[in-house]
């Protein structure tokens, strides 16, 4: 398995955990994952487009998918609608 393909899946799951973590009710944990995964795509696109994107790790830009991830799961979680406890 490639290196790139590992961070690339540990960047998606740390930063759904860390949502998950901080809302913990806020949205379901497969959709953080879902959202998480949208994010790394769009920020590994708009690096590769832009050039612009922080270090080349792997062959991935963790700081444009990190930014990224975090847009994307803050707008997932603003509009989702609150979840009561079970």
């Amino acid at each position: 398995m490639s290196p790139g393909l590992v961070a690339g899946v540990l960047i998606v799951l740390i930063t759904a955990q860390a949502v998950r973590v901080v809302a913990p009710r806020r949205v379901r944990y497969v959709w953080l994952l879902v959202i998480a995964a949208a994010g790394f795509v769009l920020g590994e696109l708009f690096a590769l487009a832009s050039g612009v994107g922080g270090p080349l790790l792997g062959g991935l830009h963790p700081v444009a998918d990190v930014v990224a991830i975090c847009a994307a799961e803050a707008g997932g979680a603003l509009l989702a609608p609150g979840r009561r406890a079970p």
